[in-house]
């Protein structure tokens, strides 16, 4: 019995595995390289929701094992090329507020474990969207070893679907007996929710709506080999079954806050397809106009029904009391908020919306700071969508900017979290470096002069 429960003690050592291998192999090849094959893997395949834990050390989970030497090998190599923005002072701020009220409270080893995680999990995924991607022609090689991994994923979380079951915790669970993952398989409309390596259904939607949006703009511009390497005698194309394979899997999901922000992202990044896009733009924007306000009262009639029908009624429900009951306590938590041991209402433990849960974790101060992170993203990719070099650069900065924004109207109902948080900065990152630089004008102004 002892010796299991000593060989229990070092099965999560296997979190190591990954950093170890990430650190040999930033000494063999390029950061681009790792990024590929070692990055990507965890990003898609692995979940980060297990972890290992020693005294005195913050957790360490997978992702954070690969994020902390390949941002220590980011510093040490591309440093020099960072251009100071305005985002990086919002993100300077929003750590500080994640920080600050647990160290105020006396928590001081739980402020110091909250940097190291947005350390590695925030400012290295931004790190490497606004210094590594975009360097030397590395966007399109990213964005198919990404998908390709992302289809291997769903092909492998239909078993959830069926079974209701999660195969990813299947395989996880064993290596991390002591760890008591909350997160089960929902089962809705008679079959699991599909989640995949991503902890749950509405953080699996996210990461699929971007590989969606994605897969879409490498499909128009024949980015994708016409078949499978390994799979010739296959009758469709590539970029068609991978393109129907994520889509089908964010039907599995059965997640209707990223259905939504589906709904947004993909119109917004098929603007940039557009012959005229002033005028696919325009009326984007007065299909939001009309049926925004529509959703919303649509939804509140949902909501308020004194008694709901259906489990999904039940589910807006709830979502429409935690706001009555949260938001009274955020404004009471002031400019600095409450820390990680805000006050719960009983029975309204999950606080499904990320404004809401940093505004009450980290006051005004983060809420303000996560805002404007998202809005100065937002702004880089208008201006890259608009100014861009080629049309091809112009679709690209459209479809992150439809993810984007699909992100932000999802996290209305979902807290930000796993994969889809690492995703969320990665793209702030990415949109600086699509945005164009004061000395791309003389070119830009030559042409406009002159032709």
């Amino acid at each position: 019995m002892n010796q299991t429960s000593k060989l229990d003690g070092f099965l999560p050592l296997i979190v190591l595995i990954p950093a170890i291998i990430c650190t040999i192999a930033l000494f063999r090849m390029s950061i681009q390289k790792v990024l590929l094959n070692v990055f990507l893997p965890i990003f898609t395949l692995v979940p980060v929701y297990y972890f290992w834990k020693v005294k005195l050390l913050p957790p360490i989970d997978f992702a954070e094992a690969v994020l902390l030497p390949l941002g220590i090998a980011i510093l040490i190599k591309e440093w020099r090329r960072w251009h100071f923005t305005r985002s990086d002072l919002w993100l300077t701020l929003f750590f500080a507020s994640a920080c600050y009220p647990d160290l105020r409270n006396g928590d001081k080893t739980a402020s110091i474990f909250i940097l190291f995680t947005n350390l590695c999990l925030a400012f290295v995924p931004y790190a490497i969207g606004k210094l590594v991607i975009e360097t030397h022609g590395g966007r399109i090689p990213f964005l198919k070893r990404l998908l390709t991994l992302l289809s291997v994923s769903c092909v492998i979380a239909f078993y959830e679907y069926r079974m209701g079951r999660n195969p990813f915790t299947i395989l996880m669970a064993p290596f991390f007996p002591d760890e008591h993952f909350a997160w089960k398989t929902q089962i809705r409309w008679g079959h699991g929710r599909v989640s995949g390596p991503f902890g749950q259904s509405e953080l699996a939607g996210m990461m699929l709506f971007f590989g969606i949006v994605l897969a879409l703009y490498l499909a128009y511009y024949h980015l994708w080999e016409p078949r499978f390497a390994n799979a010739t005698w296959l009758p469709i194309k590539k970029s068609t079954t991978i393109t129907v394979l994520i889509g089908s899997t964010l039907l599995l999901t059965q997640a209707r806050g990223p259905w939504l922000g589906a709904l947004v992202a993909i119109p917004l990044a098929l603007i940039g397809r557009a012959r005229n896009i002033r005028r696919m733009t325009s009326l984007f924007l007065a299909v939001c106009l009309v049926c925004g306000p529509l959703a919303y009262v649509g939804m509140q009639n949902y909501t308020s029904a004194t008694a709901p029908g259906s489990a999904e009624q039940e589910t807006a429900a709830y979502r429409a009391k935690m706001l009555d009951n949260y938001i009274p306590i955020a404004i009471a938590g002031g400019a600095t908020g409450w820390g990680k041991d805000f006050p719960r209402v009983w029975g309204q433990d999950s606080i499904d919306n990320e404004y809401l849960f940093v505004a009450l974790t980290q006051g005004y101060v983060g809420f303000f700071a996560f805002s404007l992170i998202g809005i100065e993203a937002v702004i880089d990719l208008i201006a890259a969508s608009a100014h861009g070099r080629t049309r091809h650069d112009r679709y690209f900065a459209f479809s992150l900017l439809g993810v984007f924004v699909g992100i932000l109207v999802t996290v209305f109902t979902v807290f930000l979290g796993n994969q889809p948080y690492q995703l969320f900065f990665l793209l702030a990152g990415w949109a600086q470096a699509l945005r164009p630089r004061s000395a791309d004008a003389p070119e830009f102004a030559f042409r406009q002069v002159y032709t």
